[in-house]
């Protein structure tokens, strides 16, 4: 009797433990039902942010070309898609603002339940097209404005169809979609590998420089030491294998260690830790982390604007170039625009070039710089050879003006030795009213910060761009050239065909290796850059 009621007890208990397993499957099934309610519910697409005309026209082409199927019900295209937006990091963008997540969850919904709603697929072609409208353009082609002037003889991007035609063609081959979105330029790849490899090799954290003198060879103290530590963290001086007693001293091998600092930072080479080369030792590794992906951002737009012939004026290294099929046929130094006129950037096509110029004082200049000069100095416009112009074209005298209020008044300088534009001016369409020049104040050539100018660009060797420009024109129109510098007088002479201009700032760039050099944020925009990024 005992045994037969052990027996009903055990069996009632099974019973009960089957209950509760049954139980607990069935709400988790309800549970997964409920989830995937939740998945097709529309109102998950109201996160969907306002996009610019351009990407609405490509989601509708996008949806037109593949007859409305969505290639995102087929799991092989999502997981691609989630793994090459995971790959953006290495561009310096941030796949959450891809849709990462979403799309991942969407994909384990997917395998899970074989249907994928609506609303993810809206979210995978939103992720997919953005992303590679990003790497093709730059981040910025959807802001409202654009972070490069154009002028109308320049081409610019309306029709999304290639893109659109990109992204269907990479359904298929979604690397290759990918790897042809990004930028083809040696700039791009260059930077992009040395991305890659600071944020492997850069510290968490190094020591900070306190503000001081000068520290240069034979000096000693807490300052050299950590300017060495400094130095140690980053690679340019070995780490010694026991305590260093000379590590307070600067010495011979500090200097030079220094001096390869300066030359990756674009500073003066002097191996001397003055105010310059402190305020670049003490940028954090992060902050230079967060440099090179502005510049990342930066390479992006600039990538459809390097043409193959190609007047490029680097405006933070203060530097010109000159393209022609591809390949760099010269470089020189210039002077651009100091901090408060900067040198603005553009494209534009170089029309034409005037020999001999006149140079027309612009307002600011003559405001900010001149009249104070006059007021001191009677003799200032007559040393400079700059005339005073009316309304009408009419000169007049200095004794004529009211130097309290000067007002309808055109200050112009003669062509000859010491005009401002020297002996050529290379002009192009803007609006900033800025063109590339020759100048007589060579000698600021040597400064290594050449941030001198009002917003136009002096070249170093203007006259060699210039026989440049005019290689491939007639006998005829080199003879025109060469009698309008001799004749002393000003002329404008056409070239024999539009060469391409882009005016572009950016601060840090790679070496095939991916050792990166960087420039001082002279004009400060590196910070606003950013904040588009991570907006």
């Amino acid at each position: 009797m005992r045994i037969q009621l052990h027996k009903i007890r055990t069996l009632r208990n099974v019973w009960t433990l089957a209950g509760y397993v049954v139980t607990a499957f069935c709400l988790a099934l309800f549970a997964a039902q409920a989830q995937a309610l939740h998945r097709l519910n529309p109102d998950r697409c109201e996160a969907l942010p306002d996009t610019s005309d351009f990407h609405r026209e490509a989601m509708a082409r996008f949806a037109t070309q593949t007859g409305h199927s969505s290639p995102w019900s087929e799991p092989a295209h999502l997981r691609g898609l989630i793994q090459h937006l995971q790959s953006l990091t290495d561009d310096g963008l941030a796949p959450s603002d891809y849709w990462l997540a979403e799309l991942q969850e969407a994909l384990a919904h997917l395998t899970t339940w074989g249907q994928l709603p609506d609303c993810d697929r809206r979210l995978a072609t939103d992720a997919y097209l953005r992303a590679l409208s990003d790497l093709r353009y730059g981040k910025a082609f959807h802001q409202e404005a654009p972070p490069i002037w154009r002028s109308a003889n320049v081409s610019s991007v309306d029709d999304p169809g290639p893109l659109v035609d990109q992204a269907i063609a990479g359904l298929d081959d979604m690397d290759r979609a990918f790897a042809d979105a990004r930028p083809h330029t040696d700039r791009y790849r260059n930077l992009r590998k040395g991305y890659a490899r600071a944020r492997t090799t850069l510290p968490d954290h190094w020591v900070g420089i306190p503000d001081g003198p000068t520290l240069a060879t034979g000096d000693y103290g807490d300052r050299v030491a950590r300017v060495r530590q400094r130095l140690q963290a980053q690679g340019y001086l070995p780490l010694p294998p026991r305590p260093d007693v000379m590590s307070r001293s600067f010495d011979d091998g500090l200097s030079l260690a220094v001096r390869h600092f300066q030359q990756r930072h674009s500073l003066a080479v002097d191996g001397k830790v003055g105010r310059r080369t402190l305020q670049q030792l003490n940028v954090s590794p992060q902050q230079r982390l967060q440099q090179i992906r502005a510049n990342l951002e930066r390479l992006r737009w600039l990538s459809r604007d390097m043409e193959k012939t190609l007047v490029l004026v680097d405006i933070a290294a203060a530097r010109i170039e000159f393209y022609e099929d591809g390949e760099r046929v010269w470089s020189g130094k210039a002077q651009v625009g100091r901090p408060k006129r900067a040198t603005p950037e553009l494209k534009s096509v170089i029309t034409h070039v005037t020999v001999n110029p006149h140079w027309t004082m612009p307002r600011s200049i003559f405001l900010k710089d001149a009249l104070p000069a006059i007021r001191r100095d009677p003799d200032y416009l007559r040393d400079r050879n700059i005339r005073i112009l009316d309304r009408s074209g009419e000169e007049r005298q200095q004794s004529e003006v009211d130097w309290n209020h000067p007002q309808g008044l055109t200050f112009r300088q003669d062509p000859g030795p010491g005009n401002a534009l020297g002996r050529v001016a290379i002009r192009f369409s803007n609006p900033y009213a800025v063109y590339l020049h020759d100048t007589p104040a060579a000698g600021l050539f040597s400064s290594p910060n050449r941030f001198y100018s009002s917003g136009c660009v002096r070249v170093q060797g203007a006259m060699t761009l210039t026989r440049l420009l005019f290689r491939d024109a007639s006998p005829e129109r080199q003879r025109e050239f060469d009698n309008a510098l001799a004749s002393g007088e000003s002329h404008n002479v056409p070239l024999p065909h539009g060469v391409y201009i882009l005016m572009a700032y950016w601060t840090a760039e790679a070496d095939a290796s991916g050792q990166i050099t960087y420039r001082p944020d002279v004009y400060g925009s590196d910070r606003p850059l950013l904040a588009l990024l991570d907006d």
